[in-house]
């Protein structure tokens, strides 16, 4: 996303991802709300409907401090636009230094654009309550929420000077080795086990949204597509009590969301709705294999549309299996992903599960990644 992410390994026991980097200074972000419980952020924050508790929401979003209240007061000035969609745009703010000879300071600002959409008003309004609620330290968390000039939400983020896995995919030559390609996994397997654990489905899985920091440590970004499945099952009641909230369906009927290539095939089937959930799986499986292979395996998951996709679905049912899965150097790694991009999603193993198997209970991860540094 910003920069390029070098590929290279220490020596030491608990692997480094050395980067050759010139990196602005670095100064750890806000942790807001850090007394409050991830469900009661999001319960007390968000809301599908708007009312006219918008404002009160918005100061209880926005941190209460002396420090300068404008945009460019805080963050200085936009130095560059990372994207630049129909309701948002992504940016990199660049402030002077405090002292002499120190580095800009930089942060990546995400701005919502005001809509006349209660569709996309509500989603922007659980991103936002959604991006600051999490904490963990492979997840991309807001640090600060403030208006610009135009009335403008803006979300505040830290720099990655590491840029996106897209870019390093793109950029290494062959494929990223199996050694580095595992600690990104487990990483980006964390990140998703503790939203899924929160009920909360990503439902935007991609390369373009896994950030690295300078050190090697995964942040996966982007909430825009998130839904949340509100659990109102207590301890004696049964799980399937649980009532699954959808953005989509209180504004407008339902759409794909998410890059076509890492959609899962229920996407694109008329079957009745499944838990998100096994969508994230699904789309982690590729990134995964993206990372392996250098590519992506197939550009839509339909049999009669991809031939790329028509191959997987007939090698999983030989013996000899689907190529580049095949080629994979642990058989303990084959069935793992083989598993995660099962056809059927009721079949998929869930997050945690993933975690635990066999293959990626025993990856290393580097400090970095465990820290989130």
């Amino acid at each position: 996303m910003m920069s390029r992410l070098q590929n290279s390994y220490g020596t030491c026991t608990t692997h480094q991802h050395q980067l050759k980097l010139e990196l602005p200074e670095h100064k750890p972000g806000l942790k807001l709300l850090s007394t409050w419980t991830f469900s009661n952020v999001l319960a007390g924050c968000w809301s599908p409907k708007e009312s006219a508790d918008d404002e009160e929401r918005q100061a209880l979003l926005t941190p209460s401090s002396t420090a300068p209240s404008t945009l460019t007061e805080r963050y200085g000035l936009s130095t560059n636009i990372l994207h630049y969609g129909v309701h948002s745009s992504v940016r990199v703010y660049a402030r002077k230094p405090s002292s002499a000879g120190a580095s800009k300071q930089l942060h990546v600002v995400k701005i919502f654009r005001p809509s006349s959409d209660a569709h996309v008003r509500a989603t922007q309004r659980f991103e936002q309550s959604l991006s600051l609620a999490v904490s963990h330290p492979n997840l991309l968390q807001t640090i600060d929420v403030l208006r610009n000039e135009h009335r403008e939400t803006c979300l505040v983020m830290d720099y990655c000077a590491g840029g996106n896995l897209s870019t390093l995919i793109s950029t290494t030559e062959d494929h990223i080795d199996a050694r580095q390609a595992d600690c990104f996994f487990k990483q980006i397997m964390r990140a998703v086990t503790y939203l899924h654990d929160n009920a909360i489905a990503h439902c935007g899985l991609r390369t373009e949204n896994i950030l690295l920091t300078a050190h090697g440590a995964v942040k996966v970004a982007d909430f825009g597509s998130a839904e949340w499945l509100l659990d109102e099952v207590t301890d004696m009641e049964q799980a399937e009590n649980r009532i699954r909230l959808q953005l989509s369906s209180l504004y407008s009927p339902r759409k794909v969301r998410g890059s076509i290539p890492y959609l899962a095939p229920e996407e694109f089937s008329n079957s009745a709705a499944v838990d998100p959930r096994a969508g994230d799986i699904w789309s982690a499986g590729l990134v995964y294999m993206a990372m392996r292979c250098g590519r992506l395996l197939w550009k839509i998951p339909c049999a009669d549309e991809d031939g790329g996709y028509n191959m997987y679905l007939r090698g999983r049912q030989t013996y000899d299996g689907y190529p580049p899965i095949e080629a994979l150097e642990q058989t303990r790694c084959r069935n793992v992903i083989y598993a995660m991009l099962h056809p059927d999603p009721v079949r998929r193993l869930k997050a945690s599960q993933v975690l635990r198997s066999e293959w990626v209970y025993y990856v290393k991860v580097c400090d970095a990644g465990k820290m989130g540094w």
